[in-house]
């Protein structure tokens, strides 16, 4: 908790010097350009390119890695946890490859209100967005077979879209130029692009054109 504790309180410092402390106290890799709000970070490590930006009052818990790329958006009030490698989990030790890991592609968006559980990496591919309110992406689960734990990666496609309120559970690989409706359950998808999700448990209802404007965006916001 000493790290929690040491960004409450640098919090009052102009970000400038904030900026600076948390690169060479915390050992993060934060561009000039790049800026944290009132949010605790307790991820080994934190990466931000240019432009990229987290918001006010997120809770990141001991992920290996939180990486955002250029321009990426990480809004307010997400609850973001993980299970660090180096912990040494024994409820995972059975993946020893396992990476407890957020990486947020160029542009990519992860808005307000949201539940992270980053047990396993979770990517979002560039221009991607997690949009409205109280979505869940969740990488572990317990087998009932087996009775273990077990967990998988998400990624998120390209130019994908994710509705408010949806569900979003381990292994699930959703397509590039995809987007899903709120509400859904994903459990698993079809690899198949420019598709539109929806249900539960979700399924492929249509193809959207590749005309469509939300799939040829050059700035990460929506208007």
């Amino acid at each position: 908790m000493l790290k929690a504790f040491f960004q409450l309180l640098c919090v009052a410092l102009p970000w400038p010097i904030r900026r600076r402390l948390l690169n060479s106290v915390l050992g993060f890799s934060i561009d000039p350009d790049a800026r944290v709000g009132l949010s605790v970070i307790l991820a080994d490590e934190l990466v931000m390119a240019p432009k990229a930006s987290i918001g006010h009052f997120n809770y990141v818990g001991s992920l290996d890695r939180l990486q955002l790329g250029g321009d990426a958006l990480i809004g307010n009030f997400n609850w973001i946890t993980g299970i660090s490698s180096r912990s040494n989990s024994r409820y995972y030790r059975r993946k020893p490859n396992r990476r407890s890991e957020l990486i947020m592609g160029e542009s990519s968006s992860l808005i307000h209100r949201h539940y992270i559980d980053c047990t396993d990496r979770i990517e979002f591919g560039r221009f991607s967005v997690l949009a409205g309110v109280r979505s869940q992406l969740v990488t572990h689960g317990v087998n009932p077979i087996s009775c273990r734990q077990s967990c998988s990666p998400i990624r998120i496609g390209a130019y994908t879209m994710i509705g408010t309120g949806v569900i979003i559970l381990k292994g699930v690989q959703i397509p590039d130029f995809s987007v899903v409706m709120a509400g859904a359950v994903v459990s698993h998808v079809s690899a198949e692009q420019y598709s539109m999700f929806g249900g539960n448990p979700a399924v492929r209802i249509r193809e959207i054109p590749k005309t469509a404007r939300i799939f040829a965006r050059t700035v990460r916001e929506i208007l």
